[in-house]
């Protein structure tokens, strides 16, 4: 690792960040100054993340400089970043991914572009090779035609933290950047996979890893540098080989409707695609059925209320086949969101 890094043009050493640390830096910038103390710390003393509890409850998890350092060379290597890219980084440094940004740009020798994060980080911002967003943030950057231009410019984009919607994912697939989505989570340092925009199937980062299947097809990483027991996920995949994937959804999400298994990320697309409703307005749930065990509803905000309730579930029923026919439609004021936006999907007993 390099005993030193390049933030806003600007060279940081650990006395630098030393100084700036005392001189009380912004919120915002704070604990990704101690992050980087602590890498440049000799000790082995390990580093804590914590996760943002979109799955479970949150918690600490420790990881050795060695580990991170293996973690940001691999995506490095994976997407020849290089001492001459700019790199952004417009995330939270609290969480993982944040900090993984500025290990890149420890290890490749690249400049770190370090802003404060913003629904819409590019406004004001030019000349990045390599940058990673939220969907949420990228939404924002389309809209915008000075941000959709950086955008368009930029060699490589990770989009990660979230959904990607069908409405979003259509529109990305114009630029002339190179885009990919992102899979990973706390435990795995970040990505550990990655898909380019406009199609399915994701590839492992690392070179070591490899990808496995539960009884009930979720995905399991077998990563050994990074954990020495092998990670079991909730996200139900295809298996494609030891190396790739495709994601169908996630296990506590799936409605078992007479011993038939429906995912509701796959009806929300099947909604989007057809235009009958905006990504960002409704989701899939089940509720008990006595016949079946439980069966799909659709949760939709008060504001996007159909005037004719029956008229709008038989046009969305129209859509779907015979196992995924929503029997009601939930109203709710507002939805639920983590810290990080990701949509917390209410459950109904």
């Amino acid at each position: 690792m390099n005993t030193s890094v390049h933030i806003n043009g600007t060279v940081y050493d650990a006395q630098k960040v030393m100084h700036e640390l005392m001189d009380h830096p912004p919120q915002w910038k704070l604990r990704g100054l101690e992050f980087l103390m602590q890498m440049f710390d000799p000790s082995e003393s390990p580093v804590i993340f914590h996760t943002s509890g979109t799955t479970s409850v949150p918690k600490n998890i420790s990881f050795s400089k060695k580990q991170i350092l293996y973690s940001a060379t691999n995506t490095c290597n994976y997407f020849a970043i290089d001492q001459h890219w700019n790199l952004l980084l417009c995330l939270p440094a609290d969480f993982v991914a944040g900090r993984l940004m500025i290990a890149r740009a420890l290890v490749s020798g690249a400049n770190l572009t370090w802003i404060e994060p913003a629904l819409n980080p590019l406004e004001g911002v030019s000349g990045i090779d390599f940058a990673a967003f939220t969907p949420a943030q990228v939404s924002a950057i389309v809209e915008t035609p000075s941000a959709r231009s950086c955008l368009d410019q930029m060699k490589t984009v990770i989009i990660g933290g979230g959904e990607i919607s069908y409405a979003l994912e259509k529109k990305l697939q114009s630029f002339n950047s190179t885009l990919y989505a992102t899979y990973g989570m706390t435990e795995t340092l970040t990505h550990i996979a990655v898909r380019k925009i406009g199609e399915e199937v994701y590839h492992s980062v690392y070179k070591d890893a490899h990808f496995g299947i539960t009884d009930e097809n979720c995905l399991v990483i077998d990563l050994p540098f990074i954990s020495s027991d092998k990670i079991i996920t909730k996200d139900v995949v295809e298996l494609l080989s030891p190396t790739t994937f495709k994601w169908k959804g996630r296990i506590d999400h799936v409605i078992n409707s007479g011993g038939i298994k429906l995912y509701p990320e796959e009806i929300e697309m099947k909604l989007v695609t057809a235009g009958v409703l905006k990504a960002s307005g409704f989701y899939i749930s089940g509720q008990p059925d006595p016949q079946f065990g439980q069966s799909p509803v659709i949760v939709l905000l008060k504001e996007h209320a159909p005037v004719d309730v029956a008229a709008f579930l038989k046009r969305v029923n129209g859509l779907l086949n015979k196992h995924e026919l929503v029997k009601a439609v939930i109203f709710l004021d507002k939805f639920e969101y983590t810290d990080n936006g990701k949509l917390k999907r209410q459950k109904f007993t």
